[in-house]
């Protein structure tokens, strides 16, 4: 029986490695496609052994110019408050990683940023419309062989056709989308936080400069407001096992455990017959009724099915948008 549980494990680890790092598709767009220079990333170190990188890449349009093209990217706090800022340059058909744990890197500029928070990365002013760019957030253990990659939640521009871009209004409102946010967002399959797997689940809301900052740019599907309450409820083998309520901070990642769901701990439970967890999530004021408010999240696994070599899973929340009130 031992030997068959191990099995299915692994073959789950595996379905779980391949679908949740599937792209999350938002309405209306695409988040990855090749068509933004705006995006909005967050990011986190696991604890001392992991490294951060931040990878920045042309595009399959060649756009970035032959000379170089100058981003700015504004880091900000967990809170959401910014706390510093940073110049890169990339030229055309060029790709480039940069480490954001080393405070020498990009001449001093990582110095002084926070171990967890987010950095907007969008063309320096004045830089051609036309320079949209790759990019995403790898973490590093070389203890265990783990890496998880973090995708941007990008900004589509105002008429969603393809090559068109999201720009900065100075005075705010701007007409772009921010992909990937939705007021319900659903964890398909979660896999415990015991014995072989670790499951964290990380939200991401909006809130002070970085508030203000995305506002310039544009707005999730339907709204201007982004959350912060969740209402959360949780099922195994179709039995309810009940709801949650959540103050939700700008980013926050949290291990499943916190949640005392206890039949969702360990994987499999007896109690589910070996049924993953199902979580649903929502955005709501009072903890119970939910409102329009944005707000985006990933789920984060690491299954070690070798001693000290782990398996890593990780993506965005599957999410939805209702129909604008």
């Amino acid at each position: 029986m031992r030997s068959h549980w191990k099995s299915v494990v692994m073959v789950a680890a595996l379905a779980l490695f391949l679908g949740i790092a599937a792209p999350a598709w938002s309405q209306l767009g695409d988040p990855l496609a090749e068509d933004y220079s705006a995006h909005v990333i967050p990011f986190y170190k696991i604890d001392d052994n992991w490294f951060s990188y931040l990878v920045v890449s042309d595009t399959s349009y060649g756009a970035l110019a032959p000379s170089g093209t100058t981003f700015h990217l504004t880091f900000y706090n967990a809170a959401c408050n910014l706390v510093s800022d940073a110049d890169i340059r990339l030229t055309a058909h060029d790709s480039q990683y940069f480490p954001l744990h080393d405070p020498e890197a990009a001449n001093g500029q990582f110095n002084g940023i926070p171990s967890e928070g987010v950095v907007l990365l969008t063309p320096q002013l004045g830089t051609p419309a036309v320079s949209p760019v790759i990019t995403y957030i790898l973490l590093i253990n070389a203890n265990n062989n783990s890496l998880i990659r973090i995708d941007s939640i990008p900004c589509r521009g105002p008429s969603g056709v393809v090559g068109t871009l999201c720009t900065r209004n100075a005075v705010g409102g701007g007409t772009g989308t921010w992909l990937r946010y939705g007021p319900y967002n659903t964890v398909a399959a979660t896999f415990g936080h015991e014995g072989l797997f670790q499951t964290s689940l990380y939200f991401f809301s909006a809130a002070g400069d970085l508030e203000e900052e995305l506002g310039r740019y544009g707005f999730p599907i339907g709204t201007t407001a982004y959350a912060d309450g969740l209402h959360v409820d949780a099922w195994c083998n179709e039995q309810y096992l009940g709801s949650r309520r959540l103050q939700l901070q700008c980013t926050q990642r949290l291990p499943l455990d916190v949640f005392n769901y206890t039949r969702l701990h360990e994987f499999p439970n007896d109690n589910c017959q070996g049924a993953p967890g199902h979580i649903v999530t929502f955005s709501s004021d009072n903890g119970t009724d939910p409102v329009f408010e944005a707000y985006s999240g990933f789920q984060e696994t690491i299954a070690e099915l070798v001693p000290g070599i782990n398996l890593v899973g990780t993506g965005y929340m599957h999410h939805r948008t209702p129909v604008v009130p």
